[in-house]
């Protein structure tokens, strides 16, 4: 394989899943925020059969914080819905992207649909006290700082008698750490620039250090999993590996997946989806 032919970016067609042949409620489309007259919402999938409360995954898409092609409808649609199966509640969530809102717009949306969720748990049969998070590339950026950032940070108005924690969290292939370059006067790559809506250096070191997944890694937090392939393009596996090493010397429990031969996309391998459905078995239930 000529990896300088492959594209940066896998980027897959979810497959269609009948959700009521497959004992399944789905309810598409349910809007958990507005801001500046603008909705966003979620498609919810539980047991078609749910009784009481059961254990909670929020699905965050990727696409750089601003790809109008990667919506909540960009998921592993097969894997949640056998999460679903197994006796979950899943979610998928849009949120706003940097053109609309620069950061940190997309992770307050992220925490409102957390407490959306609990604000509605006997609606949507959701456990207040068991809800995850599962993310890919911006995606998994965006599920780091909600496992990492306290209730206070990052919050807006809505449902705000409700907590935003999570207690488990999977980031795919992630951008942990948003500072580098590092030295002032730097020019910050594009991509975070226009996450952060500013061509100012300074201002951009500055929001850099507070959009870094790994500057919250000092605190006690959920137990994390993450996914990385060896040969991804886009974004390091180096990213992984230093977040895993940050985790793991502030004393919480992490483990690192490096899925061999892969780049940055979905993962090929049941092996890697049954790695995660253990995981949740383990953290959620």
């Amino acid at each position: 394989m000529n990896l300088n032919e492959e594209p940066l970016a896998k980027v897959v067609t979810p497959p269609m899943i009948d959700y009521e042949k497959e004992g399944l409620t789905f309810t598409e489309g349910v809007v958990y925020t507005v801001n500046n007259g603008r909705e966003y919402r979620m498609d919810i999938v539980y047991p078609a059969d749910a009784q009481g409360a059961l254990p909670t995954v929020i699905w965050v898409h990727g696409g750089g914080w601003s790809d109008e092609n990667l919506t909540r409808k960009y998921l592993p649609s097969r894997e949640l819905a056998e999460l679903a199966k197994k006796g979950y509640v899943t979610a998928s969530i849009d949120y706003r992207l940097c053109q609309v809102a620069p950061f940190p717009a997309q992770i307050i949306d992220c925490k409102a649909a957390v407490r959306f969720l609990r604000a509605n748990a006997e609606l949507y049969h959701v456990d207040v006290a068991h809800i995850g998070a599962w993310g890919e590339s911006a995606g998994g950026h965006l599920v780091e700082l909600m496992a990492y950032s306290d209730d206070a940070e990052f919050v807006d108005e809505h449902n705000s008698g409700y907590s935003s924690r999570i207690q488990a969290v999977v980031p795919w292939y992630a951008p942990a750490d948003l500072r580098k370059p590092r030295k002032s006067g730097e020019e910050m790559p594009q991509l975070y620039r226009n996450l952060f809506g500013s061509d100012d250096v300074e201002e951009c070191h500055r929001m850099a250090e507070i959009a870094s997944p790994v500057t919250y890694t000092g605190r006690k937090n959920p137990p994390t999993l993450l996914m990385h392939g060896d040969v991804d393009r886009l974004v390091s596996l180096e990213e992984s590996k230093v977040m895993e090493q940050a985790l793991r010397e502030a004393g919480n429990e992490v483990s690192l997946v490096i899925v061999p031969g892969q780049g940055h996309g979905f993962f090929d391998g049941d092996e890697y989806y049954q790695e995660i459905y253990r995981f949740f078995e383990k953290t959620l239930k």
